[in-house]
């Protein structure tokens, strides 16, 4: 199964790609993230049956197929002549191929949201004031703490992390932002406007609802579509609300990833319509075990997936997060105002 880099992304670490399709993600793990994947979908196989869609946590994940390892397996170490060095050709596509063994660095193969998008705007919002766990060190521990006390993850317990917009207007930011030169948080390329993650820490309590509005309101789709595309959020925000009461965990770093589309065509010949959460119809195609294609067909207009679990646990009898449900509190109050 082939592997290149990302076409779309707001935030987040280097190293992170996607199948030669575009249906699947994949980024460098932590056993700890792996473990809670695993543990998510454990606890999701012991719901009621008739358990409402969005009520538990792995209705608002991406599809988690497991983990790959890259480099070069013992099958292409097999095809070098004993002691010379594997060639060029071997190296080469051990370099282009995420393989299934090898002691390498663990990947985790996620279903891609993005995938069937035609012109997506991407937003990741980081939940919570605590932003290191206890195996964090004391130079991190105060770090993090300097960031959140001089951020919007201390004063509205969530951060924008990064944003990629459609660039609709020739490279202008929204008139909320002042004199604010887009060289300074943003870059205009491809079609899009990528702000990092120092725009985020520009924000104030008063100001985030700028960021947010750019991300939702600076694009030429319709008001109508805008709306429709805010609505929607917000009642998936409301049903996340409350899928993080009923949960006991404890997510450090964690990160909700807004996506909708901008291409109206597409909005035009879904009517318009679309369910708050979607769950999107996958194949399994190859022919043996070895070589499975994974096929992710049936893209929404737009979606809202929590991410980022590499600091992430459950505790049974400790009750839910309120970092989460603080962040998601403040967010919802924003967006209801516009």
């Amino acid at each position: 199964m082939s592997f290149v880099p990302l076409d779309h992304k707001a935030a987040g670490h280097d190293g992170t790609l996607q199948s030669a399709d575009g249906s699947l993600f994949s980024k460098p793990t932590l056993q700890r993230e792996i473990d809670f994947y695993n543990s998510v979908q454990t606890l999701a196989q012991q719901q009621p049956e008739d358990a409402p869609l969005g009520s538990s946590l792995i209705d608002w994940m991406p599809g988690y197929y497991g983990i790959l390892t890259p480099g070069i397996t013992d099958e292409l170490k097999d095809k070098a002549p004993a002691g010379q060095q594997i060639d060029g050709e071997l190296t080469k596509k051990a370099k282009e191929t995420v393989q299934k063994s090898g002691k390498e660095k663990q990947y985790v193969v996620l279903e891609n949201v993005l995938h069937g998008f035609k012109k997506p705007s991407i937003l990741d919002v980081k939940l919570g004031s605590v932003l290191y766990d206890e195996t964090a060190n004391a130079d991190k521990v105060e770090r993090m703490k300097k960031v959140s006390a001089e951020t919007t993850s201390g004063s509205l317990s969530f951060r924008i992390c990064g944003m990629k917009i459609s660039d609709d207007f020739n490279g202008k930011l929204p008139d909320d932002m002042g004199d604010l030169e887009i060289s300074e948080v943003a870059k205009a390329e491809g079609g899009y406007i990528t702000f990092d993650k120092f725009y985020g820490r520009r924000l104030t309590k008063e100001t985030a609802k700028d960021g947010l509005k750019a991300f939702f309101k600076h694009n030429n789709l319709p008001p109508k579509v805008q709306k429709i595309i805010i609505d929607n959020f917000i009642k998936r925000l409301q049903l996340i609300y409350n899928c993080i009461l009923d949960t006991e965990v404890r997510i450090i770093a964690g990160s909700l990833l807004f996506v909708y589309e901008n291409d109206l065509e597409r909005w035009e010949k879904l009517n318009y319509e679309e369910p708050l959460i979607h769950e999107r119809l996958v194949t399994e195609d190859g022919e043996d075990d070895d070589e499975v294609e994974i096929k992710i067909d049936d893209a929404p207009l737009s979606t809202l997936k929590f991410i980022d679990f590499a600091h992430a646990k459950h505790v049974p009898g400790k009750g839910y997060d309120e970092e989460l449900a603080k962040g998601v509190e403040n967010l919802l109050s924003i967006l209801e105002g516009f």
